[in-house]
């Protein structure tokens, strides 16, 4: 069995896997339209977690992590994996393209947050998600942890240039809450100075 990591599973992988590969999936858009109240947010102020949208696009790319499951830890890793993602999300087969090109497209199973769950937030402004994250805190930790350790590890995972032709959403709001989190040290400096 083959799960693809798009989200916290690209930085934070809590499962035995056999190995790890680097690629891609075609025809979605990586966007913060997941709200999260077991994660980062809790019930009455959620937080705000990517998913994959259908893109216009068929070629568009959303980079991520293909984690290779054992055998003989498939139903752990399942049962882990749908608890952790039990906010919303379904399973959904897809093509993996692996980055090496060596190596053979394959199947993988995503985990998917779509309109129809009740977790579904939607599109909203850049700035409205930004203001979202930037207060939203829960169990796995703050938002803006979230956003931030997935902005840098992809940056670090993707070939040069890929991040922003394919996840412009993604580092524009890591721009925009950085910008918040600068506002609310410099109004904490000011306030301590008084």
């Amino acid at each position: 069995m083959w799960v693809f990591g798009y989200g916290s599973l690209v930085w934070k992988v809590d499962f035995p896997y056999k190995q790890r590969v680097l690629g891609y999936v075609k025809g979605f858009s990586r966007r913060f339209w997941q709200s999260s109240e077991d994660h980062r947010g809790v019930p009455g102020k959620p937080g705000r977690v990517v998913t994959l949208a259908r893109a216009s696009d068929r070629e568009a790319k959303v980079w991520g992590v293909a984690y290779e499951i054992a055998a003989e830890d498939i139903e752990q890793v399942k049962s882990y994996l749908d608890f952790r993602e039990k906010d919303g999300y379904s399973k959904v087969p897809v093509l993996f393209h692996p980055y090496d090109e060596t190596q053979q497209s394959f199947e993988l199973i995503i985990y998917l947050g779509n309109d129809k769950n009740p977790f579904y937030a939607g599109p909203a402004s850049l700035e409205h998600i930004a203001q979202q994250i930037h207060s939203s805190e829960g169990p796995s930790g703050k938002n803006t942890e979230y956003l931030l350790q997935l902005a840098e590890a992809l940056r670090g995972l993707m070939p040069e240039g890929e991040h922003e032709k394919h996840d412009e959403h993604l580092f524009a709001l890591e721009r925009l809450v950085r910008e918040l989190c600068d506002e609310e040290e410099e109004k904490e400096d000011m306030h301590s100075v008084l």
